[in-house]
């Protein structure tokens, strides 16, 4: 297994680590991430301006306080997480109700 990015939540390295399978096999490490397009819709923590970024393989909904939704190419995380700019990255989480 890989060195795991500091900037990129636990949850996160583990699913990305993960096979294929073993993702489809849980639903918290598949929430976030598109079969069809292999990218992740990814939770920033962020300084600076990140829409400048924006690419066939990065898309930048900025939210509020400095945090965005980023939507990146799985092959992509890696290098978009070393920016500067990014503080922290984490997948969004699955959400149940009693």
């Amino acid at each position: 297994m890989p060195n795991p990015n500091p900037k990129l939540e636990n949850l996160l390295n583990l699913a990305l680590s993960a096979t294929g399978q073993e993702r489809e096999k849980s639903q918290s490490l598949m929430t976030g991430y598109d079969t069809a397009s292999k990218s992740w819709e990814l939770i920033v923590k962020y300084h600076g301006a990140l829409e400048r970024l924006e690419s066939e393989v990065i898309q930048i909904e900025p939210l509020i306080n400095n945090y965005c939704i980023a939507t990146v190419r799985e092959d992509f995380i890696d290098a978009f997480a070393a920016l500067d700019e990014v503080e922290y990255v984490e997948k969004p989480k699955r959400l149940y109700f009693n």
